[in-house]
């Protein structure tokens, strides 16, 4: 007995919509996902930056002589340090003789704007001079 039902070889402009509408709500409904994951890698990254920028500020003052210590700010910064097209604002203050007699405190904070919120990284350092 021959079977007279007619081979299907590709499939049918019915079963490529049906495939196409899955798909485009399947990636709609990921899609704030993505965007959530974008914006938190970006605030990761710039929490890093901002991290090594207040560190590198530690690292340099830590160098100088005890006697040449002051207060400052610079900035804006960008990712390397450098002024152009910067987005970070470094302050650092020096606490002579606290929290105790001989040695010193210095505060070193990064800010910066990232879409409506002004972020802040702080670190703090004892150094004996």
């Amino acid at each position: 007995m021959k079977n007279h039902l007619a081979r299907q070889d590709g499939a049918t402009i019915v079963e490529i919509l049906a495939a196409v509408g899955v798909f485009s709500i399947t990636a709609a409904g990921l899609s704030p996902a993505l965007l959530s994951t974008r914006t938190a890698t970006d605030r990761g990254t710039n929490r890093s930056i901002a991290s090594a920028l207040a560190s590198d500020k530690l690292e340099q003052i830590r160098t100088l002589n005890s006697g040449v210590l002051t207060n400052g700010s610079d900035g804006p910064l960008n990712a390397v340090g450098g002024t152009s097209q910067g987005i970070f604002t470094r302050t650092w203050t020096v606490l002579a003789n606290t929290p105790t007699a001989g040695v010193n405190e210095i505060v070193t904070t990064v800010s910066w704007r990232e879409r409506s919120a002004t972020n802040t990284v702080k670190l703090v350092a004892l150094v004996m001079p």
